[in-house]
């Protein structure tokens, strides 16, 4: 874990920062996507109904917090709820708004927790930049409830890392998850986490998800799950027949030449070639 958070915060270190937001209004239940632009590619969501607005994830840098919140405030309507995951960053940002998590989540935000750690290693590379307001309690939810926030219906679903959770949303045939990106390298720790997330994005295949919504990617359509599934069976292959981390990253590269994230590879090289 240790050697994940350094290359992570290397990675955000390195990269440019931006605040260029885009938002997307997708039909049905209005879905809000809004895209920070900064150099983690931050994805946040609203969704919103005739009774109110849901936030589902925040964002890790202040100036970003400050922008989707400028945005949530011109939609003109009260956030009834937060369903906060793996970006909890800046929720009182957001105003007194209740807080959704699973126990595993909430406890990520503590220390101790892989959230926690993430934040307080960008705050020492970054200063005041950063979003350190985490949440220290919340309304707690599990895998397998469906809960009901301004009159829309949530799914809560168990994610691959066991400890946050995604989040499905029938009313637009939907589902969110932490990380996808159709041509993004993703931290992939373990062959066995490989398997687990091919296995959880076929069952979006037997559960035909229109649109699939990341926090580090612009939403995605059924296509993009085959291509990762693809991906993923590839580099689980590279994986097993790779001798050392050089050698595995090498071959990831030259599979997928044009694929974003190529930090990434590094860092599943240092965690599967130990």
């Amino acid at each position: 874990m240790k050697k994940f958070l350094t290359a992570l915060l290397i990675l955000c270190l390195a990269s440019s920062f931006a605040c260029a937001s885009e938002v997307k209004i997708y039909d049905g239940v209005k879905l809000h996507a809004f895209a920070t632009g900064d150099n983690m590619a931050d994805e946040c969501y609203v969704f919103e109904s005739a009774k109110g607005l849901v936030i589902l994830e925040s964002t890790a840098y202040k100036d970003d917090v400050n922008a989707f919140n400028e945005y949530i405030k011109g939609l003109n309507k009260p956030v009834v709820a937060a369903l906060l995951s793996y970006h909890p960053n800046g929720y009182k940002t957001y105003g007194d708004v209740k807080v959704y998590a699973t126990e595993g989540a909430l406890k990520s935000w503590q220390e101790g927790g892989s959230v926690k750690a993430l934040t307080d290693g960008f705050v020492q590379m970054l200063g005041d930049k950063v979003a350190t307001d985490l949440p220290s309690e919340a309304v707690i939810i599990h895998e397998g409830d469906q809960i009901t926030l301004a009159g829309i219906t949530f799914k809560i679903l168990k994610s691959t890392d066991g400890a946050n959770f995604n989040v499905e949303i029938p009313a637009l045939n939907a589902v969110y998850r932490h990380m996808m990106g159709a041509k993004v390298h993703n931290i992939l720790p373990s062959i066995g986490y490989i398997d687990a997330e091919i296995a959880d994005l076929k069952s979006y295949q037997e559960k035909n998800y229109d649109l699939i919504l990341t926090s580090h990617n612009v939403p995605e359509g059924k296509e993009a799950v085959a291509e990762k599934i693809a991906y993923l069976e590839k580099v689980k292959e590279i994986a097993q027949n790779s001798k050392n981390a050089q050698e595995f990253t090498e071959a990831v590269k030259k599979a997928f030449p044009d694929y974003a994230g190529e930090a990434y590879i590094g860092m599943s090289a240092g965690m599967m070639f130990k």
